[in-house]
């Protein structure tokens, strides 16, 4: 019989903590317009993931690189200072190619971003439809 109780314990107590946590996860959740240059600066700042970490981001920015990598395309945008931006498309983009230049939004979680030696790398971006 007490064995009985405190497993149906244990699970009100989980089901309540998963449920609140959630809750909690989804009322934060907020979205965020940033330029490449001011999430590059953050990051090479370190407070990238204080401003960011718990938002997605919405980054508008020049094209200033577009490779093929296994999986996908590495996006490159630019920055205005030494510390760059790049996002790791893993959908292919639809519409016309991405060229050098060209001015778009990318849509990505901060949380997953990485910093590198020289940039921030957001390892899972969409681009938005309207470009």
């Amino acid at each position: 019989m007490i064995v009985l109780a405190v497993g149906l314990v244990t699970v009100v107590v989980t089901v309540a903590c998963w449920t609140l946590g959630r809750q909690h996860a989804l009322t934060n959740l907020a979205f965020v317009d940033v330029s490449a240059s001011a999430a590059a600066q953050a990051m090479q700042d370190d407070h990238f993931y204080s401003d960011y970490g718990d938002k997605v981001l919405v980054i508008r920015g020049a094209v200033a690189n577009v490779q093929g990598a296994p999986g996908g395309q590495q996006v490159a945008l630019r920055t205005d200072g030494a510390f760059g931006l790049t996002c790791m498309m893993t959908v292919p983009a639809s519409g016309p190619e991405l060229t050098v230049g060209a001015v778009v939004s990318l849509v990505a979680v901060g949380g997953t971003a990485q910093r590198e030696p020289s940039s921030v790398n957001l390892p899972d971006c969409r681009l938005t439809s309207g470009r």
